[in-house]
C-alpha cells in the first residue's frame, strides 16, 4: 500500500469509529489521525532504505510492530490519564498507526509484526543498487493496475479505494461549510 491507500482508509475507518462511538473529533485529532497512519512509513522506510539500504534493506522494521504500537498507546495512556479527558491525540495515533500494520498485512510477516518475539534481528530484504530504485520500483509497482494477468494488484486498489475516502472527506467538509455560510445568511 502507498501514501493515499494509508491516508484515506484510515482516515475512513476513524471517521466511522468517531461516528459510531459519538465523538466529536477536531481538526487537531484528524491531524493526529493521519500522522499515525503514515508514521510506520515515516519511520521505517527512510531507516531500512536509506540507511541501512546496504545491509538490511528492508523498509519494515521497529515501527511496523505491535511493540512499536504499545508503546504508543503506553504513552497516549499515561498522558490522558495525567492530563484527563482533553488528551486523547496520542491514543489515536497509536490507534492509526495499528491499522497501518493492519493495511500493510504484517499478519503475513510475523517475525517483524511480533518483534523481538522470535529474535531481535528483522528480515532481509531485496537489496537495490541504490535506495534511488526501491522508491521508484514501489511507485511504478503500486500505479501498475495489473500484476500480469487480469487481476488488479492490492496496492492499486487500496490507493484508488484511500483517495476516494479522501476526495469524498474533502468535499464534505467543504460542502458543510459552505452550506453553513449560507444558513448564517
Amino acid at each position: 500500500m502507498f501514501i493515499f491507500g494509508h491516508l484515506g482508509i484510515t482516515l475512513g475507518i476513524a471517521f466511522l469509529v468517531f461516528y459510531t462511538l459519538k465523538i466529536v473529533p477536531d481538526r487537531r485529532l484528524y491531524g493526529f489521525i493521519l500522522i499515525g497512519a503514515i508514521l510506520p512509513d515515516l519511520i521505517d522506510k527512510p531507516i531500512g532504505e536509506i540507511l541501512l539500504a546496504n545491509s538490511i534493506s528492508n523498509g519494515r522494521l521497529f515501527a511496523h510492530t505491535l511493540l512499536f504500537v504499545f508503546i504508543l498507546l503506553l504513552i497516549g495512556t499515561c498522558l490522558y490519564k495525567r492530563n484527563g479527558s482533553g488528551e486523547k491525540a496520542i491514543l489515536f495515533l497509536a490507534f492509526a498507526s495499528f491499522l497501518h500494520l493492519c493495511e500493510d498485512r504484517m499478519w503475513f510477516s510475523p517475525k517483524t509484526l511480533f518483534y523481538p518475539l522470535f529474535g531481535f534481528d528483522f528480515p532481509q530484504g531485496i537489496i537495490e543498487q541504490h535506495w534511488w530504485d526501491y522508491f521508484l520500483m514501489c511507485f511504478f509497482g503500486t500505479y501498475s493496475p495489473l500484476t500480469g494477468g487480469i487481476e488488479l494488484t492490492y496496492a492499486f486498489v487500496s490507493e484508488l479505494i484511500g483517495i476516494s475516502i479522501l476526495l469524498t472527506f474533502i468535499f464534505y467538509h467543504i460542502y458543510r461549510k459552505s452550506i453553513q455560510r449560507w444558513s448564517s445568511r
